[in-house]
């Protein structure tokens, strides 16, 4: 993943943790358009977002999916430090 596409989802995985569907959605897919093997990881984001609007937090296993999609991309520890606000 190249430094502009990890810095987007980096951001899109700290949206969800600030319960900021609008702003996940908006970096997720600007990740996307820069790398697009980001696909699977962008609709656990996107389920995560429809769970915050009608439930008002993500579910842990979403969050567990979530950590699951990105272990590969480096990016566990930004998942963990979110989910914990």
């Amino acid at each position: 993943m190249e430094g502009r596409a990890r810095s987007a989802a980096e951001e899109a995985i700290r949206a969800l943790g600030r319960h900021d569907p609008a702003s996940a959605r908006t970096f997720i897919s600007a990740a996307v358009d820069l790398d697009p093997s980001l696909g699977p990881m962008a609709d656990i984001v996107f389920l995560a977002c429809q769970e915050l609007e009608a439930d008002g937090e993500v579910s842990e296993s979403t969050w567990n999916a979530l950590a699951d999609a990105v272990a590969g991309e480096g990016l566990f520890a930004v998942v963990e430090g979110s989910r914990t606000r």
